[in-house]
Parts: structure tokens; C-alpha cells; sequence
């Protein structure tokens, strides 16, 4: 394995698990700050191109999903809020 692989392997992990563990639903202005140290530690020019690219790729999977869940949360929210005035108007 190469220097950049393990680099690679890192930013990944360190961008995947940082939003997941955040539990913020506001959506972040600018890119992960989880890599900038990786980032900077690159050898040349070229790998903090492609690291930095593979960032903003996995920072837009990211949001994606965290948008989606926000979407879930939000319908199970109505969906509870629902079922309990339900629930009063039986009693």
C-alpha cells in the first residue's frame, strides 16, 4: 500500500463517520473540516487535488444522505404527532 492509498483510506473514514457522529441536522456551509489535516500533510500538489476532490465528493454523498434522513425524521415526526391526537380522540 502507498502512502496516498492510506491517506485515501483515512479521509474516507474520517469524512463518513464525522457526519453520522456530529447528530446536527444543520446543514454545513462549507467543506468537511475532517480532512484538512490529511489535506495539507500531502506530498504534492497533485494528491491534495485529488484528496481535496474526494472530499467534496464524499462531503456531497454525505449531505444527500443526512437530507434524506432529516426527510425521514420529519415524516415520522407528523406521522407520531398523528397517531397520538388519534389516540385522544378515542379516550
Amino acid at each position: 500500500m502507498t502512502p496516498g492509498t492510506i491517506a485515501r483510506g483515512a479521509l474516507t473514514v474520517a469524512l463518513l463517520i464525522g457526519p453520522a457522529g456530529c447528530g446536527a441536522r444543520e446543514e454545513r456551509p462549507g467543506p468537511s473540516h475532517a480532512a484538512d489535516r490529511l489535506i495539507e500533510s500531502a506530498a504534492t500538489s497533485e494528491e491534495r487535488e485529488q484528496l481535496t476532490r474526494l472530499r467534496d465528493e464524499i462531503d456531497d454523498v454525505a449531505r444527500k444522505r443526512l437530507a434524506e434522513i432529516d426527510a425521514e425524521i420529519a415524516r415520522l415526526e407528523k406521522e407520531n404527532a398523528e397517531l397520538r391526537k388519534s389516540k385522544r380522540k378515542t379516550r
